[in-house]
């Protein structure tokens, strides 16, 4: 540890320190990091805890402090973890500088640190010479190999990138970035279960670890498993944003909208910028039926990101919502255009018309709905809808009858089956 030997006591001490320090919550930890261990390796976990729940700026104090202290290893290890805390905190700049207290200790974590900083910034032409350097001194080096990985894969290099993943794997299977890694790669390609796998093998391997319980999450259904694993994320770190928003839209799916409404709005604190976080919010108050609020808030969404399709979307609902159906129409068109793969912005368009006394408008954007998402059961039940409104018996229960089988999206099974027992 720090070269020197310790009395049974001190051993003890530090034991019952780092036992502690996983344990702490939010404030606790806070109120812990005023008074850092004067241990150096007690203070690195106490930094390390304090990054894990977001307590960023204290992690990097208690961080440096550690390094300051530490000798050999346990030095490089307290550097380059106070430089991923300021990659954590979207730090890039200072990252890099951060690094460069790295360089006289250990020139191969050197330029691991510099590659992960660069990697944040998607500087994969950067960072891979810098992972390449790292592993022609020292073979196998794991962090290496998860920094060169990385930039394989942003830069198109799929089967490089997978190889070089599997090789960290190999050399540690037992932490937890490879998995994490390996899961982004498999997603892009489509693979989501062997995302999903990856996912939970990160999961299992750092159960300390915030961020892979949420990309699990995400990776997920909504489900019990999925809000399980975001309530530990939390439990962690309470003002992760990326989760709550994710609580947020799990909330919504359930139809717990004032829930849901209370996780996208603590998510907005913690990020205002967050265009995917106000669109979900106004999502949630169109829901709720606060439709002018919900315009307010869809509209800080675009001036963030001017074609977020989520953001139109719940523009669209609460200008239906609040009975101007000609205006809305055209806001649903938009939304449609800014995301041709989703598949709500015509869904949602057909309700609306036919609640508007549009059906013909309604009929037309149903029609497009199930030719365009054929499999997505939503869709089916709104030209079921329709047909029902035009007294179009035959076409109802046809459209009913796929509704039910339709292998995507979500219905009421139940209600659909009662829909067609009315049509008899």
């Amino acid at each position: 540890m720090t070269g020197k030997r310790r009395t049974l006591g001190s051993w003890a001490a530090l034991a019952v320190c780092l036992i502690a320090t996983n344990a702490l919550g939010g404030e606790e930890l806070r109120e812990a990091a005023k008074k850092p261990p004067k241990d150096p390796e007690a203070a690195f976990e106490l930094g390390r805890s304090l990054r894990r729940a977001g307590e960023f700026d204290d992690a990097l104090r208690v961080l440096r402090g550690a390094a300051l202290k530490a000798k050999g290893e346990l030095a490089v290890r307290a550097r380059l973890e106070a430089a991923r805390t300021l990659i954590s905190a979207n730090r890039q700049k200072d990252a890099l500088r951060e690094c460069q207290g790295i360089k006289p200790l250990d020139a191969v974590k050197w330029d691991v640190c510099v590659a992960e900083s660069h990697l944040l910034w998607k500087r994969a032409s950067l960072a891979l010479p810098a992972a390449e350097r790292a592993l022609e001194a020292a073979a196998g080096d794991y962090d290496a190999l998860v920094a060169k990985g990385r930039a394989l894969r942003m830069m198109g290099k799929s089967a490089e990138s997978e190889a070089a993943f599997q090789s960290a794997i190999a050399k540690s299977a037992g932490r937890f970035q490879a998995h994490l890694y390996l899961a982004e790669l498999y997603s892009g390609l489509g693979k989501q279960s062997d995302a999903v796998a990856a996912l939970r093998k990160a999961v299992a391997a750092d159960p300390d670890e915030p961020t892979p319980m949420l990309v699990l999450a995400e990776a997920l259904p909504a489900s019990a498993e999925a809000s399980d694993l975001l309530e530990k994320a939390l439990k962690i770190r309470p003002k992760f944003g990326a989760a709550l928003a994710r609580k947020g839209e799990l909330l919504l799916e359930q139809g717990k909208v004032a829930e849901a409404e209370a996780a996208y709005r603590a998510a907005v604190a913690t990020d205002a910028k967050m265009a995917d976080w106000q669109a979900g919010l106004a999502r949630a108050l169109v829901a709720k039926g606060t439709f002018d609020e919900a315009l307010k808030v869809a509209s800080v969404a675009l001036k963030l990101v001017s074609n977020h399709a989520l953001a139109k979307l719940a523009e669209a609902d609460a200008i239906a919502g609040k009975g101007d159906i000609d205006l809305a129409i055209e806001a649903y068109e938009k939304a449609a255009s800014f995301s041709r793969e989703n598949p709500w912005p015509l869904v949602n368009a057909a309700r609306a018309c036919l609640g508007g006394n549009r059906p013909t408008t309604a009929r037309a954007f149903a029609d497009r709905a199930v030719q365009s998402f054929p499999e997505f059961a939503p869709a089916w039940l709104a030209l079921g809808d329709v047909a029902v409104a035009g007294k179009d018996k035959s076409a109802a229960k046809n459209a009913y009858q796929k509704a039910l089988t339709a292998p995507k999206g979500n219905v009421d099974k139940a209600a659909v089956k009662k829909k067609l027992a009315a049509l008899k």
